[in-house]
């Protein structure tokens, strides 16, 4: 049994919505990431995007080069908006931010294996050729990508008027007053 969300931007519908605007992000960054090695090895930067788009065109398409690139972006984002609610759905099951950053990134290791070690040799042969320890590096570098959309941000509260605990020990057993300076007043800061 799970407890109740801390607020209501951790609850199932607003976690799928951060996961989804993180999967846009992350994903959009993981494309450009995946371009920019392949420029750097020498290859065409856009070939990705072209085997991306083999998910829905015929893989002939990709021999021929008529693969569209608007299709592959689509492809691509689309999955990595899915993947990241999906994601943001789990999280709702993690309460402490260190475990849901551990979740982000061990959910990018499991992206790589569902697509990579599973789907494409059923289903997509042309991402066969991929490298494919970059391939799990980047996966894994996508879901960390996520977890700054997942992980509970709580801003610093003054919730009472009364000293620290260890403030007002200390004054008690000196018995002097406390210090101004050791008092929290929000107009002194600015």
């Amino acid at each position: 049994m799970s407890e109740a969300p801390t607020s209501k931007w951790d609850g199932h519908f607003y976690m799928m919505l951060r996961g989804a605007i993180g999967g846009l992000v992350a994903g959009v960054i993981f494309g450009l990431f995946q371009m920019w090695f392949l420029a750097d090895a020498g290859v065409p930067a856009d070939t990705i995007i072209h085997m991306i788009a083999t998910i829905v065109q015929p893989d002939e398409y990709f021999a021929a080069g008529t693969t569209s690139l608007a299709v592959g972006w689509a492809v691509h984002v689309g999955l990595s908006i899915t993947y990241g609610a999906l994601l943001g759905l789990l999280a709702t099951e993690f309460k402490s931010n260190a475990s849901r950053v551990a979740l982000a990134g061990f959910y990018g290791l499991v992206v790589y294996m569902f697509n990579f070690l599973l789907l494409v040799p059923l289903f997509y042969p042309v991402f066969e050729i991929a490298n494919q320890p970059f391939e799990a590096v980047v996966h894994v570098v996508y879901g960390f990508l996520l977890a700054p959309f997942l992980v509970k941000w709580r801003g610093f509260s003054k919730k009472s008027d009364e000293l620290p605990a260890i403030v007002a020990r200390a004054a008690a057993n000196a018995d002097q007053p406390v210090p101004e300076y050791a008092t929290y007043n929000p107009a002194q800061m600015r």
